[in-house]
């Protein structure tokens, strides 16, 4: 009888060292998940995630049934409030265990693996996707070739000199140059309009700058035509932002000639 108690402590002490090894790989993917939020180039990559985070909550949760553990917050809340879907998805969810049934718990085992298995999986793609978005902003060069054509005038006749055209070029002005938001409170948000007027002949393609901040959001028409007026929509995410005075200056070019930009003033109060 003190053999067969000897061999169930035993199998029950190598199932908890692996599953508190697959709960650390959890936690450690999570830790990182929540720092990525922070730098997420795009707000729909920091509710990606923050959906696999709360995934990876979901197993870490599975883990503690199994083992008989009350359960317990697997991390600190994270920085960013994103409008995501509330309706979670439970990734391999096991089946209820029952005494004196070990193929059950080794069975849920394996399904919460096969689960951190498709979460890394996703992880990687996020990353890659980042990455590639961040390979979006490379600036374009493009060369242009002239070709001089020399032309031999017969002699004893004058030539009248061909004027060259001048090339078009755009110029573009941002009204107001400067805005106040107010007082923003901590995890909310406010916008502001600007108006973008291109006082050139010719059409503008323009680019803004990514705020120093990263807490600003722009919604804007890229292609300004000649003579021709455009709306940028500018959002202060308060998640984002530093508690504090906010004071960020956004730069407006043309993507063509860096010569061609404009700047305006954002200013606000976060709480």
């Amino acid at each position: 009888m003190a053999d067969e108690f000897g061999t169930v402590n035993v199998r029950k002490g190598e199932r908890g060292k692996e599953l508190e090894a697959v709960r650390q790989q959890y936690r450690n993917h999570r830790d990182a998940l929540v720092r990525m939020i922070a730098d997420a180039p795009t707000e729909h990559l920091a509710a990606e995630y923050q959906k696999l985070i709360r995934d990876i909550d979901n197993s870490i949760a599975k883990l503690d049934e199994i083992e008989g553990r009350p359960a317990t917050s697997a991390g600190t809340r994270p920085l960013v409030t994103t409008a995501v879907d509330e309706q979670e998805t439970l990734v391999g969810d096991p089946l209820p265990p029952s005494d004196g049934e070990p193929a059950q718990q080794g069975s849920r085992v394996l399904m919460i693996v096969i689960a951190g298995v498709i979460v890394l999986a996703a992880i990687l793609w996020l990353l890659w996707r980042a990455s590639g978005d961040r390979n979006k902003g490379a600036d374009q060069t493009t060369t242009t070739t002239t070709t001089v054509v020399e032309t031999i005038a017969p002699p004893a006749v004058a030539t009248t000199p061909v004027p060259i055209p001048e090339t078009a070029t755009g110029a573009i002005r941002i009204t107001p140059a400067a805005a106040s938001y107010g007082t923003i409170r901590k995890g909310t948000r406010a916008v502001r309009q600007f108006t973008i007027e291109n006082t050139g002949a010719a059409a503008v393609s323009m680019k803004v700058a990514r705020s120093n901040c990263r807490c600003l959001f722009y919604d804007y028409t890229e292609k300004v035509p000649a003579h021709g007026k455009e709306q940028i929509t500018v959002t202060i995410d308060g998640a984002r932002a530093k508690v504090g005075e906010l004071h960020e200056t956004v730069h407006v070019s043309s993507k063509s000639d860096p010569a061609v930009a404009a700047q305006f003033d954002v200013n606000a109060t976060i709480q």
